[in-house]
This record gives C-alpha cells, sequence and structure tokens, in this order.
C-alpha cells in the first residue's frame, strides 16, 4: 500500500513515534486547510475539513490501540468526561505496545528485521 494511502489504513499496528509524528502532521494539515478555506470561502466551508481530519486520527488511534492487542472498542473511553480522554491520551502516547505478533499482526519495531537472512553476491 502506498505510504499516503496508508493514513487510511484501519488494520496492522503503529508505533508510538510514528503515532505522534503522523497525528502531528495530521493536525498541522487540518489547521492549514481550515485557515486556507476559511479565508477563501467563509467559516462554515470549513466544515469539509473535519471528516478527512477525523478519519485519519481515527486510523492511527486504531492502529496504536493495535499496537497494545487492544480493539478499537477502547476509543469509547473519550465519551466518559475530563477522565476518559486523559486515560486514552496516555494509553495512546505513554503506554509501550506488546512485544512479538499478537491478533492484529506483526511488531512494529522488528519489521522488516530478518537476522537470519543471508545475502549471496556473485563475484564481479
Amino acid at each position: 500500500m502506498g505510504r499516503w494511502l496508508s493514513w487510511m489504513r484501519w488494520s496492522g499496528r503503529l508505533r508510538r513515534r510514528t503515532f505522534a509524528w503522523q497525528m502531528l502532521l495530521a493536525s498541522l494539515a487540518f489547521t492549514v486547510a481550515y485557515v486556507f478555506i476559511e479565508r477563501i470561502a467563509g467559516r462554515g466551508a470549513t466544515l469539509i475539513a473535519y471528516p478527512f481530519f477525523f478519519a485519519a486520527a481515527l486510523s492511527l488511534c486504531v492502529r496504536r490501540l493495535h499496537d497494545q492487542a487492544r480493539s478499537a472498542w477502547w476509543l469509547l473511553w473519550v465519551v466518559i468526561p475530563v477522565l476518559g480522554p486523559l486515560l486514552l491520551g496516555a494509553l495512546l502516547l505513554l503506554k509501550r505496545g506488546t512485544p512479538g505478533d499478537n491478533q492484529y499482526g506483526d511488531d512494529p519495531r522488528v519489521r522488516g528485521r530478518d537476522y537470519l537472512q543471508v545475502a549471496i553476491h556473485e563475484p564481479a
């Protein structure tokens, strides 16, 4: 899957560092789009930017929860005033993912590393 399309993926796992950077980039892109649209077409037209931001943010949060072997249902903690968003934020930003593979995919910390792979080169 292409790098840009991976933002809208709902399966797999996502490391803390990648989650933080991608969430920051999504927030910056939303802010720039919001300001641009507001100046061009007015405040009411900015509603067009929200679905794209929320879809990207939800995708990132779901994959971050998958890294901890938790389902997307954990996002419902956000409906509990004050304590829910704090708990969810702590889980997403501070809690380390499960080591090794889990039911949501392989460990992103070791993805692409194969210590037993031997490269055989032909002599020139």
